[in-house]
């Protein structure tokens, strides 16, 4: 009984930071605003209430919802731009991996967890690839929560700041999908969540909903939004399952961590800004477009901030679900491979002599 009191209460508390967000007209209010509010709890010590079938449920919702705004224009429209997508994900990598070895020496952890720590994969993806390469399982699950959080509570308020937001026409104002319609794209997306289990995708919950769904926009099967109500839902249930995972238990053994952790990823999130602008250059895409899609932010969270800013939501998804499928399907043959050239020796040589420490292999 007191279990569910407190859940309750927690619930209660998401809601009203969320709805309070919302009416401040936070960027991605439904998302930051339970995210902040289950973290200040979680961190205090409350057992705050989270599960997975909920937290698969909120992608289906999202994945659902952004499938609607798909086109076969769009879709098309990003297929010129692959092999700059490819470059941009290795770029990525070869950033993240070049200031983990810094994590590494400043923070006195073996580079492989540093590595997959910092490696802007998916929030479960790396920890579990981690637990079976031998790395550290919780300072890979922090690096990649605060990573994610980073990402999501400052990049839109700096884009704003900037004045840098698009002007992309979304299906913002069409008409809300009738109830039978809404109902009918859940087995829709469950047979796409299913078809990317089968293939093995990353986050098949969140794709799969995607691509069933946007499947059938492309085909003017289906034209309208997801009710507000269901779409704030599921960014309400992403919310409440990220800032759970900032445990108290876990980042009071590793306070430290958590502080260079945040220093790197803040310092990685500039540097990709940067070839962000670099990509803006060579494309031809607006600014905003380009640094969303370089970013080291997660495809649920930038595709929401896609549609918050009014951006090309499929292209900026093409650009995350390309690097995520790369970085979660070979993040550990990629490190075999910079390994093999001495990369993390080099770079490990500079860490130690600019921090005065010793980098650990």
């Amino acid at each position: 009984m007191i279990r569910l009191v407190i859940g309750l209460g927690c619930l209660g508390a998401a809601f009203a930071v969320g709805y309070a967000f919302d009416n401040w007209n936070v960027p991605l209010a439904w998302v930051l605003g339970p995210l902040v509010a289950t973290a200040a709890l979680s961190m205090s010590g409350v057992q705050t209430p989270t599960s997975e079938p909920t937290r698969r449920f909120g992608q289906l919702v999202i994945g659902i919802g952004l499938g609607l705004n798909m086109s076969a224009a769009l879709v098309l429209g990003a297929l010129p731009l692959v092999p700059l997508m490819l470059a941009a994900a290795f770029a990525a990598v070869m950033v993240t991996s070049f200031f983990s070895v810094f994590l590494a020496v400043a923070g006195r952890i073996d580079r492989l967890t540093a590595y997959l720590a910092m490696m802007p994969g998916g929030l479960s993806e790396m920890a579990n690839i981690g637990a079976r390469a031998g790395a550290r399982a919780e300072p890979i699950a922090i690096g990649q929560a605060i990573r994610l959080a980073l990402v999501v509570l400052l990049l839109p308020p700096a884009i704003l700041a900037l004045g840098i937001t698009g002007e992309f026409l979304l299906l913002d104002a069409a008409r809300a999908l009738p109830l039978p319609h809404v109902l009918a794209l859940f087995p829709v997306g469950l047979c796409g969540v299913w078809a990317m289990r089968k293939l093995g995708a990353a986050n098949p919950w969140l794709l799969g909903g995607l691509i069933a769904t946007g499947l059938i926009a492309s085909f003017d099967l289906v034209s309208g939004q997801l009710p507000a109500w269901l779409f704030n839902t599921g960014q309400f249930l992403l919310g409440i399952a990220t800032g759970a995972r900032f445990r108290r238990d876990i980042l009071g053994r590793l306070p430290r961590l958590a502080l260079l952790m945040s220093l790197c990823i803040l310092v990685i999130g500039v540097v990709l800004f940067g070839a962000g602008w670099l990509v803006s250059l060579l494309s031809g895409l607006d600014l905003a477009t380009a640094a969303l899609a370089t970013s080291a932010g997660g495809v649920a969270e930038m595709a929401l901030t896609a549609k918050f800013l009014q951006l090309n939501v499929a292209l900026i998804l093409a650009f995350h679900v390309l690097r995520a499928f790369l970085v979660n399907g070979f993040a550990i043959q990629l490190y075999n491979v910079l390994s093999r050239i001495r990369y993390f020796d080099g770079v490990g040589w500079v860490a130690a002599a600019l921090l005065g420490g010793r980098h650990r292999g």
